[in-house]
């Protein structure tokens, strides 16, 4: 009798010592109520692990809800990187990129099922284009204020790194472009894409307006192709210096986006020692530059600061 007695105390303190122990289940991912505003935090009188944890859970659900919207919305996403302080490295986490974007929703919750704090990428250019303008850097920010008055109301999103990104109607003139309008100030149309930094919490200003892309950004992104004229005699034009002029000029014209400041440069080269040569005068070759510079989608300050350095390096030679 003793020894059943003893085994009998032995098993209720053991199930004392279980209850008191015994964390209750997280409850905020239950299925069956999945997309409630209830179930983005842990149920009442759960206990987590840590702090971190607990805000760790509600930034992912978050996500996970956000990219669950999206597509209901008929907006397609797709995963991306997230490195909070290096937002450079935002690459998708699909083989195919932005390509790879749906808006079937067992997709997108399987995605942030298996990447829970994945960052949400939308392709742009069908549903809307993007100016961005990152304005960590005081050039971007002098564009700004400059254009600010010339800016429509539209629907504009935070990002992470201080930036804004202005959301325009969808408009086929609108490519993806860097620069283009300005330092640091870039463009997202078909083939490219954006982070939605709303499931980010940042803010968003004029969230029901979606206005019709600005004439002068059209006009900026296309501009119209000016004929190469020049003041050169008719003996110069025959002159093999005039032949690699306009050899260089062509190298100018078809350079691709991210080669068009060495191509500039080198162009400015061969220019000066055109100049050198006396066939064409430096106000005169400064002129070629620059018209075949705009073609190219060059600001007039990028052309001006790299033909002076091209046509500084040809003296040298």
């Amino acid at each position: 009798m003793d020894r059943a007695k003893a085994s009998s105390a032995f098993s209720r303190r053991q199930r004392a010592r279980d209850r008191r122990h015994h964390h209750q289940p997280y409850t905020g991912g239950r299925q069956e109520n999945a997309g409630s505003e209830r179930d983005l935090v842990p149920a009442k009188n759960t206990r987590c692990m840590t702090d971190i944890t607990d805000r760790a859970v509600g930034r992912n659900r978050s996500f996970w809800a956000e990219a669950l919207e999206l597509a209901r919305r008929g907006i397609p996403v797709f995963p991306c990187i997230n490195r909070p302080g290096q937002d450079d490295d935002k690459r998708p986490l699909t083989p195919n990129g932005f390509k790879d974007a749906t808006a079937t929703a067992d997709v997108v919750h399987e995605w942030w099922t298996r990447w829970p704090n994945a960052l949400i990428g939308v392709p742009t250019g069908e549903k809307f284009v993007v100016v961005d303008v990152d304005l960590q850097h005081e050039d971007a920010q002098q564009w700004l204020a400059d254009n600010r008055p010339r800016l429509p109301l539209t629907r504009t999103h935070s990002t992470r790194s201080g930036g804004k990104h202005y959301l325009f109607a969808p408009n086929d003139k609108v490519k993806c472009s860097a620069g283009k309008l300005g330092p640091h100030v870039d463009t997202r149309g078909g083939g490219g894409y954006v982070i939605w930094w709303p499931a980010c919490g940042l803010e968003v200003l004029h969230r029901g307006v979606l206005a019709p892309v600005p004439e002068w950004i059209i006009e900026a992104l296309n501009p119209k192709v000016v004929p190469i004229t020049t003041r050169i005699s008719a003996t110069a034009y025959r002159s093999s210096s005039t032949a690699a002029i306009r050899g260089a000029l062509r190298v100018l014209a078809q350079a691709r986006e991210g080669e068009r400041n060495h191509c500039l440069f080198w162009a400015a080269c061969r220019l000066s020692e055109a100049v050198r040569a006396g066939t064409i005068t430096e106000a005169e070759a400064t002129d070629l530059l620059l018209s075949v510079g705009r073609q190219v989608g060059l600001l007039d300050r990028e052309i001006y600061r790299t033909a002076h350095s091209g046509f500084q390096e040809g003296i040298r030679g």
